[in-house]
Protein backbone atom coordinates (compact mmCIF):
# COMPACT_ATOMS: atom_id res chain seq x y z
CA UNK A 1 0.00 0.00 0.00
CA UNK A 2 1.57 3.33 -0.92
CA UNK A 3 0.52 6.36 1.02
CA UNK A 4 1.66 10.08 1.02
CA UNK A 5 3.49 11.35 3.57
CA UNK A 6 5.09 13.73 5.62
CA UNK A 7 8.87 12.47 6.17
CA UNK A 8 11.01 15.53 6.10
CA UNK A 9 10.70 18.82 8.43
CA UNK A 10 10.84 22.71 7.55
CA UNK A 11 14.21 22.99 9.84
CA UNK A 12 15.61 19.26 8.14
CA UNK A 13 14.87 20.18 4.76
CA UNK A 14 16.95 23.90 5.11
CA UNK A 15 19.62 22.23 7.00
CA UNK A 16 20.19 19.39 4.01
CA UNK A 17 20.07 21.59 0.94
CA UNK A 18 22.56 24.13 2.97
CA UNK A 19 24.80 21.64 3.87
CA UNK A 20 24.70 20.16 0.36
CA UNK A 21 25.61 23.56 -1.00
CA UNK A 22 28.17 24.16 1.84
CA UNK A 23 30.14 20.92 0.63
CA UNK A 24 29.85 21.53 -2.76
CA UNK A 25 31.24 25.23 -2.60
CA UNK A 26 33.94 23.91 -0.13
CA UNK A 27 35.06 20.99 -2.42
CA UNK A 28 35.20 23.94 -5.26
CA UNK A 29 37.33 26.63 -3.26
CA UNK A 30 39.47 23.56 -1.75
CA UNK A 31 40.42 22.03 -4.98
CA UNK A 32 41.57 25.56 -6.57
CA UNK A 33 43.63 25.97 -2.89
CA UNK A 34 45.19 22.68 -4.02
CA UNK A 35 45.96 23.81 -7.55
CA UNK A 36 43.19 21.62 -9.30
CA UNK A 37 42.17 24.61 -11.54
CA UNK A 38 42.25 28.48 -11.62
CA UNK A 39 38.65 30.16 -11.66
CA UNK A 40 38.51 32.69 -9.00
CA UNK A 41 42.35 33.26 -7.80
CA UNK A 42 43.90 31.42 -4.97
CA UNK A 43 44.13 34.20 -2.23
CA UNK A 44 39.95 34.67 -2.95
CA UNK A 45 39.19 30.80 -3.00
CA UNK A 46 41.42 30.70 0.36
CA UNK A 47 38.82 33.35 1.74
CA UNK A 48 35.64 31.99 0.91
CA UNK A 49 36.16 28.27 1.73
CA UNK A 50 37.56 29.96 5.54
CA UNK A 51 34.12 31.81 5.55
CA UNK A 52 31.88 28.78 4.42
CA UNK A 53 34.26 26.22 6.78
CA UNK A 54 32.62 28.49 9.52
CA UNK A 55 29.09 28.60 8.16
CA UNK A 56 29.04 24.46 8.35
CA UNK A 57 30.16 24.54 11.27
CA UNK A 58 27.89 26.64 12.52
CA UNK A 59 25.16 24.77 10.78
CA UNK A 60 26.26 21.57 12.17
CA UNK A 61 26.44 22.77 15.60
CA UNK A 62 22.69 23.90 15.08
CA UNK A 63 21.67 20.43 13.32
CA UNK A 64 23.40 18.57 16.54
CA UNK A 65 20.82 20.72 19.10
CA UNK A 66 17.80 20.12 16.46
CA UNK A 67 18.41 16.16 16.45
CA UNK A 68 18.61 15.28 19.83
CA UNK A 69 16.32 18.40 21.02
CA UNK A 70 13.49 16.48 18.55
CA UNK A 71 14.84 13.15 18.78
CA UNK A 72 15.96 12.41 15.56
CA UNK A 73 19.51 11.31 16.36
CA UNK A 74 17.67 8.06 17.19
CA UNK A 75 17.09 7.76 13.43
CA UNK A 76 21.10 6.83 12.61
CA UNK A 77 21.38 4.21 15.41
CA UNK A 78 22.95 1.43 13.69
CA UNK A 79 21.17 -1.93 13.03
CA UNK A 80 22.33 -4.83 10.98
CA UNK A 81 18.85 -6.30 10.85
CA UNK A 82 18.06 -6.72 6.58
CA UNK A 83 21.55 -5.39 6.22
CA UNK A 84 22.09 -7.65 3.90
CA UNK A 85 18.66 -7.83 2.02
CA UNK A 86 19.50 -4.15 1.25
CA UNK A 87 23.11 -4.60 -0.04
CA UNK A 88 22.08 -6.94 -2.01
CA UNK A 89 18.94 -4.97 -3.46
CA UNK A 90 21.45 -2.22 -4.46
CA UNK A 91 23.57 -4.59 -6.34
CA UNK A 92 21.40 -6.68 -7.90
CA UNK A 93 17.77 -6.45 -6.86
CA UNK A 94 17.33 -2.57 -7.65
CA UNK A 95 17.93 -3.36 -11.60
CA UNK A 96 15.44 -6.77 -11.36
CA UNK A 97 12.20 -4.72 -9.63
CA UNK A 98 12.82 -6.46 -6.62
CA UNK A 99 10.40 -4.94 -3.69
CA UNK A 100 12.33 -2.95 -1.20
CA UNK A 101 13.88 -4.91 1.92
CA UNK A 102 12.79 -2.16 4.24
CA UNK A 103 10.18 0.62 4.36
CA UNK A 104 10.31 4.09 4.94
CA UNK A 105 8.04 6.13 7.61
CA UNK A 106 8.37 8.93 9.68
CA UNK A 107 9.43 6.72 11.92
CA UNK A 108 12.37 4.66 10.50
CA UNK A 109 13.66 7.42 7.46
CA UNK A 110 16.53 5.39 6.51
CA UNK A 111 17.90 1.69 5.87
CA UNK A 112 20.28 -0.20 7.88
CA UNK A 113 22.94 0.47 4.83
CA UNK A 114 22.04 4.33 5.20
CA UNK A 115 21.83 4.32 8.80
CA UNK A 116 25.67 3.34 8.95
CA UNK A 117 27.34 5.43 5.89
CA UNK A 118 25.21 8.52 7.65
CA UNK A 119 26.22 7.67 11.14
CA UNK A 120 29.93 7.39 9.90
CA UNK A 121 29.94 10.57 7.98
CA UNK A 122 28.45 12.44 11.33
CA UNK A 123 31.22 10.39 13.46
CA UNK A 124 34.06 10.16 11.49
CA UNK A 125 34.26 12.32 7.74
CA UNK A 126 32.25 15.31 8.57
CA UNK A 127 34.86 15.75 12.10
CA UNK A 128 37.87 14.87 10.67
CA UNK A 129 36.94 17.47 7.97
CA UNK A 130 36.02 20.11 10.51
CA UNK A 131 39.38 18.90 12.72
CA UNK A 132 42.01 19.02 10.04
CA UNK A 133 40.50 22.08 8.38
CA UNK A 134 40.78 24.12 11.38
CA UNK A 135 44.58 22.79 12.01
CA UNK A 136 45.37 23.30 8.52
CA UNK A 137 44.05 27.00 8.83
CA UNK A 138 45.55 27.99 12.23
CA UNK A 139 48.74 25.96 12.89
CA UNK A 140 49.85 24.80 9.70
CA UNK A 141 49.60 27.07 6.96
CA UNK A 142 50.26 30.20 9.31
CA UNK A 143 53.17 28.57 10.08
CA UNK A 144 54.90 27.46 6.93
CA UNK A 145 52.54 29.10 4.44
CA UNK A 146 54.43 26.48 1.84
CA UNK A 147 52.49 23.65 2.83
CA UNK A 148 49.63 24.59 0.70
CA UNK A 149 51.58 23.28 -2.59
CA UNK A 150 53.87 20.89 -0.74
CA UNK A 151 50.45 18.97 1.32
CA UNK A 152 51.32 18.50 4.15
CA UNK A 153 50.04 15.13 6.52
CA UNK A 154 46.81 16.94 7.79
CA UNK A 155 46.24 18.59 4.02
CA UNK A 156 46.42 15.27 2.36
CA UNK A 157 44.00 13.91 5.08
CA UNK A 158 41.79 16.98 4.80
CA UNK A 159 41.92 16.07 0.68
CA UNK A 160 41.35 12.39 1.16
CA UNK A 161 38.05 13.44 3.43
CA UNK A 162 36.72 15.77 0.79
CA UNK A 163 37.29 13.41 -1.83
CA UNK A 164 35.11 10.74 0.53
CA UNK A 165 32.04 13.37 0.79
CA UNK A 166 32.63 13.80 -3.52
CA UNK A 167 32.12 10.11 -3.54
CA UNK A 168 29.00 9.75 -1.04
CA UNK A 169 27.35 12.76 -2.81
CA UNK A 170 28.16 11.23 -5.92
CA UNK A 171 26.43 7.97 -5.05
CA UNK A 172 23.58 9.91 -2.48
CA UNK A 173 22.60 11.81 -5.83
CA UNK A 174 22.38 8.41 -8.17
CA UNK A 175 20.05 6.57 -5.24
CA UNK A 176 17.72 9.55 -5.30
CA UNK A 177 16.68 8.92 -8.81
CA UNK A 178 15.88 5.11 -7.72
CA UNK A 179 12.49 6.07 -6.40
CA UNK A 180 8.83 5.91 -7.99
CA UNK A 181 10.07 8.54 -10.52
CA UNK A 182 13.74 10.01 -10.94
CA UNK A 183 12.87 13.45 -9.28
CA UNK A 184 10.50 11.62 -6.39
CA UNK A 185 12.83 12.09 -3.69
CA UNK A 186 14.33 15.19 -4.60
CA UNK A 187 10.90 16.54 -4.55
CA UNK A 188 10.21 14.84 -1.30
CA UNK A 189 13.35 17.02 0.43
CA UNK A 190 11.75 20.06 -1.26
CA UNK A 191 8.18 19.77 -0.16
CA UNK A 192 8.64 17.42 2.67
CA UNK A 193 6.32 14.76 1.60
CA UNK A 194 6.62 11.42 -0.86
CA UNK A 195 4.50 8.57 -1.50
CA UNK A 196 5.84 5.81 0.06
CA UNK A 197 5.28 1.92 0.81
CA UNK A 198 3.89 0.92 3.75
CA UNK A 199 3.54 -1.82 6.25
CA UNK A 200 -0.37 -1.09 7.61
CA UNK A 201 0.27 -2.95 10.81
CA UNK A 202 3.67 -1.73 11.43
CA UNK A 203 2.35 1.76 11.08
CA UNK A 204 -0.60 0.54 13.01
CA UNK A 205 2.08 -0.42 15.62
CA UNK A 206 3.85 3.12 16.06
CA UNK A 207 1.18 5.28 15.94
CA UNK A 208 -0.09 3.70 18.57
CA UNK A 209 3.06 3.46 20.36
CA UNK A 210 3.17 7.46 20.44
CA UNK A 211 0.16 7.78 21.09
CA UNK A 212 0.75 5.97 23.84
CA UNK A 213 3.67 7.61 24.42
CA UNK A 214 2.22 11.11 24.11
CA UNK A 215 -1.36 10.26 25.80
CA UNK A 216 -3.03 12.19 28.34
CA UNK A 217 -4.01 8.41 29.68
CA UNK A 218 -1.26 6.59 32.00
CA UNK A 219 -0.23 3.62 30.60
CA UNK A 220 2.15 1.03 32.78
CA UNK A 221 3.40 -2.15 32.10
CA UNK A 222 4.30 -4.98 34.93
CA UNK A 223 6.45 -7.88 35.24
CA UNK A 224 5.56 -11.40 36.31
CA UNK A 225 7.11 -10.24 39.86
CA UNK A 226 4.76 -7.51 39.94
CA UNK A 227 8.25 -4.97 38.73
CA UNK A 228 6.85 -1.73 36.95
CA UNK A 229 8.65 -2.57 33.46
CA UNK A 230 7.51 1.29 31.84
CA UNK A 231 5.11 3.74 32.56
CA UNK A 232 4.05 6.86 30.42
CA UNK A 233 4.46 10.64 30.94
CA UNK A 234 0.78 11.05 31.72
CA UNK A 235 1.23 8.11 34.48
CA UNK A 236 4.52 9.82 36.08
CA UNK A 237 2.01 13.52 36.37
CA UNK A 238 -0.85 11.43 37.83
CA UNK A 239 1.44 10.11 40.38
CA UNK A 240 3.42 13.37 40.96
CA UNK A 241 6.35 11.72 40.20
CA UNK A 242 8.91 13.59 38.12
CA UNK A 243 11.90 10.92 38.36
CA UNK A 244 11.58 7.58 36.28
CA UNK A 245 14.14 6.15 38.18
CA UNK A 246 12.45 6.27 40.89
CA UNK A 247 9.22 3.87 39.51
CA UNK A 248 10.64 1.76 37.10
CA UNK A 249 12.16 -1.11 38.54
CA UNK A 250 9.99 -0.75 41.51
CA UNK A 251 7.32 -3.21 43.13
CA UNK A 252 3.98 -1.84 42.06
CA UNK A 253 3.17 -1.58 46.33
CA UNK A 254 4.95 2.26 45.84
CA UNK A 255 1.60 3.14 44.31
CA UNK A 256 -0.31 2.62 47.11
CA UNK A 257 -1.02 2.80 50.44
CA UNK A 258 -1.35 -0.05 52.79
CA UNK A 259 -5.02 -0.57 52.87
CA UNK A 260 -5.36 -0.08 49.39
CA UNK A 261 -2.31 -2.53 48.72
CA UNK A 262 -4.20 -5.94 49.13
CA UNK A 263 -7.11 -4.83 46.83
CA UNK A 264 -4.73 -4.15 43.71
CA UNK A 265 -2.64 -7.44 44.47
CA UNK A 266 -6.07 -9.67 43.73
CA UNK A 267 -6.14 -7.65 40.70
CA UNK A 268 -2.92 -8.48 39.78
CA UNK A 269 -3.27 -12.26 40.67
CA UNK A 270 -6.09 -12.32 38.42
CA UNK A 271 -4.64 -10.46 35.39
CA UNK A 272 -1.73 -12.85 35.70
CA UNK A 273 -4.19 -15.89 36.01
CA UNK A 274 -5.32 -14.39 32.33
CA UNK A 275 -8.56 -12.37 33.58
CA UNK A 276 -9.08 -8.49 32.10
CA UNK A 277 -9.90 -6.06 34.48
CA UNK A 278 -11.91 -3.44 32.67
CA UNK A 279 -11.40 -0.07 34.41
CA UNK A 280 -12.24 0.41 38.12
CA UNK A 281 -12.33 3.03 40.35
CA UNK A 282 -9.15 2.80 42.62
CA UNK A 283 -7.38 5.21 44.71
CA UNK A 284 -3.84 5.84 44.03
CA UNK A 285 -1.24 7.25 45.92
CA UNK A 286 1.23 10.00 44.82
CA UNK A 287 5.12 10.19 45.12
CA UNK A 288 4.05 13.43 46.73
CA UNK A 289 2.24 11.98 49.86
CA UNK A 290 -1.08 12.89 48.45
CA UNK A 291 -3.87 10.42 46.84
CA UNK A 292 -5.96 10.69 43.82
CA UNK A 293 -8.42 8.72 42.04
CA UNK A 294 -8.23 6.93 38.88
CA UNK A 295 -10.04 4.53 36.40
CA UNK A 296 -7.80 1.12 35.87
CA UNK A 297 -7.84 -1.14 32.93
CA UNK A 298 -5.39 -3.88 33.11
CA UNK A 299 -4.72 -6.82 30.85
CA UNK A 300 -2.12 -10.03 30.40
CA UNK A 301 0.93 -9.65 28.63
CA UNK A 302 1.59 -12.46 26.30
CA UNK A 303 4.99 -14.26 24.57
CA UNK A 304 4.82 -17.26 22.88
CA UNK A 305 1.53 -18.38 24.09
CA UNK A 306 2.69 -17.65 27.79
CA UNK A 307 1.55 -14.84 30.38
CA UNK A 308 4.94 -12.72 30.96
CA UNK A 309 3.38 -9.71 33.02
CA UNK A 310 0.66 -7.35 32.64
CA UNK A 311 -0.04 -3.75 31.19
CA UNK A 312 -2.94 -0.98 30.55
CA UNK A 313 -4.19 2.74 31.25
CA UNK A 314 -5.41 4.33 33.71
CA UNK A 315 -7.48 8.09 33.58
CA UNK A 316 -7.67 10.26 36.10
CA UNK A 317 -11.93 10.69 37.54
CA UNK A 318 -11.03 14.48 39.12
CA UNK A 319 -13.93 15.79 37.02
CA UNK A 320 -15.93 12.84 37.77
CA UNK A 321 -15.51 13.02 41.34
CA UNK A 322 -16.91 16.63 41.07
CA UNK A 323 -19.91 15.40 38.97
CA UNK A 324 -20.91 13.78 42.23
CA UNK A 325 -18.92 13.29 44.97
CA UNK A 326 -20.25 9.17 45.70
CA UNK A 327 -20.36 8.29 41.99
CA UNK A 328 -18.88 4.51 41.60
CA UNK A 329 -18.38 3.16 38.51
CA UNK A 330 -18.64 -0.11 37.14
CA UNK A 331 -16.91 -1.00 33.96
CA UNK A 332 -17.54 -3.49 31.19
CA UNK A 333 -15.61 -4.28 27.86
CA UNK A 334 -11.63 -4.70 27.96
CA UNK A 335 -8.51 -2.40 27.03
CA UNK A 336 -9.13 1.32 26.25
CA UNK A 337 -10.40 2.19 23.17
CA UNK A 338 -8.01 3.96 20.51
CA UNK A 339 -9.21 6.38 17.95
CA UNK A 340 -7.07 9.09 15.42
CA UNK A 341 -8.75 11.77 13.47
CA UNK A 342 -7.21 14.49 11.07
CA UNK A 343 -7.64 17.68 10.67
CA UNK A 344 -10.83 17.38 9.48
CA UNK A 345 -12.40 15.17 12.08
CA UNK A 346 -12.49 12.17 9.86
CA UNK A 347 -11.64 8.68 11.44
CA UNK A 348 -7.99 7.90 10.14
CA UNK A 349 -7.87 4.78 12.74
CA UNK A 350 -9.64 2.94 15.51
CA UNK A 351 -8.26 -0.54 17.27
CA UNK A 352 -10.34 -3.60 18.03
CA UNK A 353 -11.38 -1.93 21.74
CA UNK A 354 -12.29 0.88 20.41
CA UNK A 355 -14.67 -1.09 17.73
CA UNK A 356 -15.68 -2.99 20.21
CA UNK A 357 -17.16 -0.20 21.91
CA UNK A 358 -18.73 0.98 19.31
CA UNK A 359 -20.19 -2.25 18.66
CA UNK A 360 -18.72 -2.23 14.92
CA UNK A 361 -17.75 -5.42 12.86
CA UNK A 362 -14.75 -3.79 11.42
CA UNK A 363 -13.08 -0.68 10.42
CA UNK A 364 -14.11 -0.17 6.87
CA UNK A 365 -17.46 0.58 8.56
CA UNK A 366 -15.61 3.65 10.62
CA UNK A 367 -12.76 4.61 8.68
CA UNK A 368 -12.80 7.74 6.32
CA UNK A 369 -16.31 8.53 8.25
CA UNK A 370 -16.52 11.81 10.20
CA UNK A 371 -16.85 11.84 14.03
CA UNK A 372 -20.42 12.88 13.62
CA UNK A 373 -21.02 8.61 12.96
CA UNK A 374 -20.02 8.15 16.92
CA UNK A 375 -22.41 10.85 18.14
CA UNK A 376 -26.19 11.22 18.35
CA UNK A 377 -27.38 14.41 16.58
CA UNK A 378 -27.69 16.23 20.07
CA UNK A 379 -24.48 15.06 21.15
CA UNK A 380 -22.09 15.79 18.34
CA UNK A 381 -21.74 20.05 19.08
CA UNK A 382 -20.21 18.87 22.51
CA UNK A 383 -17.81 16.65 20.36
CA UNK A 384 -17.09 19.46 17.65
CA UNK A 385 -16.31 21.72 20.98
CA UNK A 386 -13.51 19.27 22.39
CA UNK A 387 -11.94 18.50 18.49
CA UNK A 388 -11.94 22.26 18.28
CA UNK A 389 -9.99 22.51 21.74
CA UNK A 390 -7.33 19.89 20.84
CA UNK A 391 -6.33 21.52 17.38
CA UNK A 392 -5.93 24.39 19.11
CA UNK A 393 -3.59 22.77 21.54
CA UNK A 394 -5.24 21.25 23.98
CA UNK A 395 -5.41 18.46 25.66
CA UNK A 396 -8.25 16.49 27.51
CA UNK A 397 -8.28 14.03 29.96
CA UNK A 398 -10.92 12.39 31.67
CA UNK A 399 -14.37 14.08 30.02
CA UNK A 400 -17.76 11.69 30.19
CA UNK A 401 -19.16 11.33 26.70
CA UNK A 402 -22.28 9.27 25.22
CA UNK A 403 -21.29 7.74 22.16
CA UNK A 404 -24.16 6.30 19.67
CA UNK A 405 -23.19 2.64 18.41
CA UNK A 406 -23.33 0.80 15.48
CA UNK A 407 -26.83 -0.53 16.65
CA UNK A 408 -28.58 2.03 17.80
CA UNK A 409 -27.88 1.91 21.61
CA UNK A 410 -25.70 4.72 23.31
CA UNK A 411 -23.05 3.98 25.75
CA UNK A 412 -20.68 6.37 27.97
CA UNK A 413 -17.05 6.31 28.32
CA UNK A 414 -14.45 8.80 30.04
CA UNK A 415 -12.37 10.49 26.77
CA UNK A 416 -8.90 11.10 26.70
CA UNK A 417 -8.22 13.35 23.76
CA UNK A 418 -4.27 15.28 22.22
CA UNK A 419 -3.47 16.53 19.41
CA UNK A 420 -0.99 15.31 16.51
CA UNK A 421 1.95 16.75 15.54
CA UNK A 422 3.88 16.65 12.38
CA UNK A 423 6.59 19.29 12.78
CA UNK A 424 4.72 22.19 14.54
CA UNK A 425 1.43 22.15 12.26
CA UNK A 426 -1.56 20.29 14.38
CA UNK A 427 -2.69 17.77 11.74
CA UNK A 428 -5.19 15.51 13.86
CA UNK A 429 -6.72 14.43 16.99
CA UNK A 430 -5.67 10.70 18.94
CA UNK A 431 -6.49 9.00 22.02
CA UNK A 432 -8.19 6.59 24.21
CA UNK A 433 -11.84 5.81 25.61
CA UNK A 434 -12.68 3.62 28.76
CA UNK A 435 -15.90 2.51 28.80
CA UNK A 436 -18.85 3.76 31.52
CA UNK A 437 -21.62 1.02 31.19
CA UNK A 438 -23.44 2.34 35.00
CA UNK A 439 -23.24 5.32 36.86
CA UNK A 440 -24.78 4.75 40.52
CA UNK A 441 -25.83 7.82 42.92
CA UNK A 442 -25.19 6.48 46.12
CA UNK A 443 -26.55 8.91 48.45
Amino acid sequence: MKKKTYIYRGFERFWHWNQALLIFFLAFTGFEVHGAYHIIGFQHAVQLHNIAAWALLVLIVFAIFWHFVTGEWKQYIPTTKFIKEQISYYITGIFKGAPHPTHKTIYNKFNPLQRLIYLGLKLLVLPVQVITGFIYLFYVYPNNPGHVFGLSTIAVIHTFGAFTLLAFVIAHVYLTTTGDTPLSSIKAMITGWEVIDIDEKEERMQNLQKAVDESVAGYYRLDLNGTILDVNDAWLEMYKCKDRSKVVGKHYAVTRDKKNLTELDDLVAKVLNGEIITGIPVTRKCFDGSTGKHLLSANPVFEDGEIVGLGGFILDISEAEKLNEHMTFAVRNSGAGYYRLDENGVIVDVNEAWLKLYKFDSKDEVIGHHFELTRKPSEVGKLEESFKKVMAGETISGVIAERRCKDGSTGKHILSANPIYIGNKIVGMEGFILDITKLNDTN
